[in-house]
């Protein structure tokens, strides 16, 4: 939207404080604008946050779709690089806010309708690529191994120290359920 202000002050502040305890006075501040100027363009805290969230949405899966159109890598590079790109790009953010965990459970308690929507196109995007290159065995089960590797890589997100494991870990993932 025209007018709309920087998103990354916007995240950092949130992450910071949390979802709750985060003021419009906090963002603003972050903003070098007034809280006045924060609720004429947004008018309300919660409409700030669907905004952001929405923000981050649309940037991760376009940057997911556009690793999954390479067509000079194989195809475990493209998926890798498009759950990176979906889940892992923020881990690091979230493992070192004070809040991260609050901002996560929000999130999967009640992700919003655009979080699913664009993880169906994710999975959709996958599984087309999948049929298109994968191997022969993989062609009928395309669908599943794609939710399968959403799934995966979010929960991989929790359960490993730092980036360039969670990178590490889903390659093999990828890998071993790509080529089987």
């Amino acid at each position: 939207m025209p007018g709309d202000f920087p998103l990354d002050p916007i995240v950092a502040t949130f992450a910071r404080y949390g979802l709750r305890k985060t003021s419009m006075e906090d963002v603003a501040r972050a903003l070098g604008v007034s809280r006045q100027a924060l609720y004429n363009r947004h008018g309300s805290k919660g409409a700030l946050v669907d905004w952001a969230t929405k923000c981050l949405i649309d940037s991760s899966l376009a940057a997911a779709l556009a690793s999954i159109d390479q067509p000079a890598k194989t195809l475990v590079e493209r998926l890798t690089d498009a759950l990176d790109a979906w889940a892992g790009r923020h881990m690091d953010a979230l493992h070192a806010s004070p809040q991260g965990t609050e901002i996560v459970a929000t999130l999967q308690r009640d992700p919003p309708e655009a979080v699913r929507a664009a993880e169906r196109r994710l999975v959709a995007a996958m599984a087309e690529a999948i049929r298109f290159s994968g191997p022969g065995s993989a062609v009928s089960r395309a669908g599943s191994m794609a939710q399968a590797l959403c799934w995966t890589a979010r929960g991989l997100v929790h359960a490993v120290p730092d980036h360039a494991t969670f990178r590490r870990q889903l390659d093999h993932i990828v890998g071993a359920l790509v080529a089987r």
